[in-house]
């Protein structure tokens, strides 16, 4: 197994071969005909891949959050911990909570809220990182 060491979840990083240690396996990514729009979703898996230990070489430029050349790690971590989700869980709330609870049924059976799903998010990357 791979050890991944990270400082912080939402900065880029490379997954380099430890002395003494297995290689990372190294993956392409083939994303067949979907559309490579930065932030689009196959990125955010990406991401995960390379957090979990594959050496998949992907080019940031395309991870959600990166503008004007830069990566902005702040708005790279709100993605992957679901601020975007909880924001629309928000607004569904809001505006129309009929459609909340179809939509987010799974969610509110399993008591994650828009105001925890972010601790919800912290627990299950942690948990990766002790199987790890």
């Amino acid at each position: 197994p791979v050890v991944v060491k990270a400082d912080k979840v939402g900065g880029a990083f490379m997954v380099e071969p430890v002395e003494g240690e297995p290689r990372p396996f190294k993956a392409t990514l083939d994303i067949g005909l979907a559309r490579t729009t930065t932030g689009a979703r196959i990125f955010g898996a990406l991401k995960g891949a390379v957090d979990g230990g594959l050496n998949v070489p992907p080019g940031i430029n395309r991870f959600p959050g990166f503008k004007n050349n830069k990566l902005d790690a702040k708005a790279h971590r709100a993605r992957i911990f679901g601020q975007h989700v909880a924001e629309y869980q928000k607004k569904l709330l809001a505006e129309e909570p009929d459609k909340y609870k179809d939509s987010f049924g799974a969610y509110i059976r399993a008591g994650v809220f828009p105001d925890n799903i972010q601790a919800m998010w912290e627990t299950t990357h942690a948990a990766i990182r002790a199987e790890a």
